[in-house]
């Protein structure tokens, strides 16, 4: 069961007021001032509406005293009774207010599924949805659910554990910082003077067995499981740092035999 709140105000006949100044008090009711309410409620028949304030700057404003820093300062409560089949989700709604065809209604709705269901099997929800005149019924555009916390953005499925943020079609970003929550995941060990480097006919026979670099994933477990940035980048620096080892060596046994070549021209040019 959804449960929509409508708020609606008419000022035909009145001009909005932006500075809290009361617009009439002509046929309202004032509650008396009540615990920490910090001030009487205000409902006129025209003009701004004010729960625990005299002067609304706004259609509708509710205020509250300052609340315990322990506890929320709640100033809107929206609730319905929960049902074995339905969704339970109280909500506001954002409508252009079309009645006449349904085809021509748009809204937008913020609401929670305060509890899950009996028949969907879906966990207690906050979410924003949007339907177009177009749409026969609303899309789900963002939402944070109640098991560990994942947020979903567009239509996509969310149920693989170990992970919290789930995007339809992809990331357009300026910036991407990767944590590495372990120092031995970057690999400045491959330059230890004790670490072993895999010797070049080593690497040769391993890339003839298994098509690939040792370490790294193959096609078909990228395929399966995706990639993982901060691990991926460490394996990438690791493959260049042996790398780099590998002609640090090759380069000293270049120079090795351009002496050994010089001397024995030497040795030869001297016996002639």
């Amino acid at each position: 069961m959804v449960c929509f709140l409508f708020i609606h105000y008419g000022f035909s006949q009145v001009k909005p007021i932006t500075n809290g100044t009361r617009t009439s008090t002509n046929n309202f009711s004032r509650s008396t001032q009540a615990g920490n309410g910090g001030g009487e409620n205000y409902f006129p028949n025209t003009g701004f509406t004010g729960i625990g304030t005299q002067t609304p700057g706004a259609p509708l404003e509710i205020k509250k005293g300052a609340g315990n820093v322990r506890t929320k300062n709640i100033l809107l409560k929206l609730s319905n009774q929960w049902a074995n089949g339905g969704q339970n989700e109280p909500s506001i709604m954002f409508s252009n207010g079309n009645s006449t065809d349904p085809k021509d209604v748009s809204y937008w709705t913020i609401g929670a599924r305060v509890s899950g269901d009996d028949v969907l099997k879906t966990p207690q929800t906050f979410k924003i949805s949007f339907k177009s005149p177009k749409d026969a019924i609303e899309k789900e555009f963002f939402s944070v659910d109640s098991y560990e916390g994942r947020v979903k953005i567009g239509d996509v499925q969310t149920q693989y554990d170990g992970y919290k943020l789930f995007v339809e079609q992809g990331i357009l970003t300026e910036k991407v910082k990767v944590a590495v929550k372990d120092s031995k995941d970057w690999y400045d060990n491959v330059f230890d003077t004790d670490y072993r480097l895999m010797s070049l006919n080593k690497l040769e026979k391993f890339i003839q067995d298994n098509k690939h670099l040792p370490d790294m994933p193959s096609t078909a477990e990228v395929m399966n499981d995706g990639l993982d940035l901060g691990k991926m980048n460490g394996l990438l620096l690791k493959k260049v740092e042996e790398l780099t080892l590998h002609l640090i060596n090759q380069q000293k046994e270049i120079e090795e035999l351009k002496t050994q070549v010089k001397q024995l021209a030497a040795s030869s040019s001297s016996k002639q």
